[in-house]
């Protein structure tokens, strides 16, 4: 059973051509989207979750992708908004980011991506790692996109330094408004 799965995934990547890299994929997702940021809170290990609106542009370089992200933070904060700038490297494999928000020093970040699954332009898997720091504890910090036509999933899971378990961080579930 393993090895006819094994040759039916292979089977459907031959068919489905070249493997684009993940600046093509991610430049595929320019657009407008809507959804939820569901994550755990730290102090009571439940799961939140939030709305949130995220534009993506794909500049003209074929490398260039900006993310600018919008949720409301309750009455007190009210709406945050989160703009990320990513530059490709496809021969490295990597995308180093910048990541902007109101109030928070400046995020800057090198990720090394791996296109896990890719059936077409549509439907994908890339997976992001990078060491960090999560709950400002240093940490490997893997995020998982899958693409599967006008959904897309964000997973974020955290690998505190020194253990070998992952542990679920945050999810956002978006839907490409057509």
């Amino acid at each position: 059973m393993k090895v006819f799965m094994l040759a039916a995934s292979m089977m459907t990547l031959i068919a489905a051509g070249p493997v684009p890299d993940a600046a093509a994929l991610h430049a595929g997702l320019a657009g407008r989207w809507t959804g939820s940021l569901g994550y755990r809170d730290y102090q009571t290990d439940k799961m939140s979750e939030i709305a949130v609106k995220t534009e993506i542009r794909a500049l003209p370089d074929g490398v260039t992708v900006l993310r600018i992200s919008e949720f409301d933070d309750g009455p007190r904060v009210g709406a945050v908004f989160i703009t990320t700038a990513s530059l490709h490297d496809s021969k490295a494999g990597t995308v180093s980011s910048a990541t902007l928000r109101k109030g928070n020093s400046v995020e800057i970040e090198t990720e090394t991506l791996a296109v896990t699954a890719y059936v077409d332009a549509a439907h994908w898997t890339i997976v992001a790692e990078a060491d960090g720091s999560d709950d400002d504890k240093p940490a490997r910090l893997r995020v998982t996109e899958v693409r599967d036509g006008l959904l897309l999933t964000a997973t974020k899971d955290v690998q505190p330094k020194g253990t070998a378990t992952w542990a679920f961080r945050n999810r956002t579930l978006l839907r490409k408004a057509e």
